[in-house]
């Protein structure tokens, strides 16, 4: 028995038939999807889009005073009358009025493109390149990158942005820069960024390739250590090439020779309940210079920071430890490098009207390393601030220009277990940390001398 299909008819409506009206609601629907898709997103949001440009690149770009992105971006922007600012580290700001009017029909698929772009310029290119080089030895301080944490080129990127001058200073700055090489990825940066200051911030020629690869032979060839750096940083198969050459077999079997004991001078002076001793000047084997200064013979002990407390009771807030089992002559510890530098100003006022000419201040690690095998209380294990930004690596020469204008996020410290091993003794910490095991030895020395040194 065979099933009868039922059929279903639509009556007609507002007299229409069906499959007028059925027309009727199907236009209706396709033009309202029409209007929401083409025409109301250009009514109720009418605007541009802007399609950002800025030599250098990279520079902020804020609207209306309110940052919107950085240069490389597509941002909207409303319609009406707008004012644009580029703002890049290191660079004059760059402003421009612009007029939006955006189209109405198709926004959503199809808004307006306004491009823009800005033309930024620096009075002094080296201070950007210094800004870059002070970023990068801040971000060396981490990890090596992964595919989670990644660190940008800063390096490289001011180089680029240094423009074409040839100017000295980057060179100094670059060798500053090179001592936080501690990854792989630091060392890719800093080999771009040599590429682009060679090449005045473009692609490098190979001519200028060859001369920049030249450049940084020599470099590595003046600072002892060079090659036990690289064969540690780089890939295992690279590292092979370099560990068999003659250059990394050379300096693994140079001799090491003990610290030589430096020349006291004859100088002394007994100043707010320290003693000071005069160190003669020298140079060390590898040439650097030390001038003369005095140094302290003992860290400072804990009576006499009391009484640079009890006159600025402002630094007493800056967690100083006392520990219970040290004496009451024992060196103070616990004191931030901050602290420390409060303290030297303040003896500096304490000085004598015959040496207007010195000042009070901490010991470079040069000077430091100096005295130490002629200073029997650097022998102990209490780490001493010093005056320098903490460098991991410590051989690679740089001025001490340089050294100041890229500083570090760290301070150096040092100690030493034995008179023969103050060189194996390094380490650091933020310039507002404290310790319950470090403690700082002031040096008197000329005013601004310790910037003509050699330093290594």
């Amino acid at each position: 028995m065979s099933e009868e299909e039922e059929q279903v008819k639509l009556k007609p409506f507002l007299g229409l038939r069906p499959g007028v009206y059925l027309s009727i609601i199907y236009l209706t629907v396709l033009l309202a999807i029409l209007f929401f898709l083409f025409v109301l997103p250009g009514l109720t949001n009418p605007g541009a889009v802007l399609v950002l440009k800025s030599e250098p690149s990279g520079a902020a770009i804020r609207v209306d005073d309110i940052y919107m992105g950085s240069s490389g971006d597509r941002i909207f922007v409303p319609n009406g009358r707008h004012t644009l600012e580029a703002v890049l580290p290191g660079f004059q700001s760059e402003r421009a009025d612009i007029e939006i009017k955006g189209r109405i029909f198709g926004s959503f698929f199809f808004p307006s493109l306004v491009p823009v772009e800005f033309n930024l310029k620096t009075g002094d290119p080296s201070a950007v390149f210094a800004q870059a080089a002070a970023d990068f030895a801040e971000w060396t301080f981490g990890p090596e990158p992964s595919v989670s944490w990644q660190v940008p080129l800063s390096l490289s990127e001011g180089a680029y942005r240094a423009g074409a001058e040839n100017n000295p200073l980057f060179e100094e700055y670059l060798q500053a820069a090179a001592r936080f090489t501690v990854t792989r990825a630091a060392l890719r940066d800093l080999i771009r960024a040599k590429m682009l200051l060679d090449s005045g911030g473009l692609s490098p020629s190979p001519a200028g390739l060859l001369s920049s690869i030249s450049e940084i032979l020599v470099f590595l060839s003046k600072n002892p250590g060079s090659a036990e750096w690289l064969s540690g940083l780089l890939p295992p198969e690279s590292a092979v090439v370099v560990e068999n050459s003659a250059w990394y077999r050379n300096e693994r079997n140079a001799s090491i020779s003990p610290p030589q004991r430096p020349a006291l001078d004859g100088r002394r002076l007994e100043l707010a309940g320290l003693s000071f001793t005069g160190i003669a000047g020298g140079t060390f084997q590898d040439g650097s210079a030390v001038k003369s200064f005095m140094i302290s013979e003992n860290p400072v002990p804990r009576g006499v920071y009391e009484a640079f407390l009890r006159e600025n009771p402002e630094w007493d807030e800056q967690n100083i430890f006392f520990p219970a089992e040290l004496s009451p002559s024992a060196e103070v510890t616990g004191v931030s490098w901050f602290a420390a530098q409060a303290f030297c100003q303040w003896l500096t006022n304490r000085l004598p009207n015959s040496m207007q000419s010195m000042e009070v201040r901490l010991p470079t690690e040069t000077e430091w390393e100096y005295a130490a095998p002629g200073i029997a209380s650097m022998g102990n294990t209490i780490w001493e601030w010093c005056a320098d930004p903490f460098a991991p690596l410590y051989f690679i020469g740089a001025s001490q220009r340089a050294v100041q204008t890229v500083g570090s996020p760290e301070r150096s410290l040092r100690s030493s277990g034995g008179q023969s091993t103050s060189r194996e003794y390094r380490a650091s910490l933020p310039p507002e940390f404290s310790s319950p095991v470090v403690s700082f030895r002031p040096v008197i020395a000329e005013i601004g001398g310790w910037y003509g040194t050699g330093f290594r």
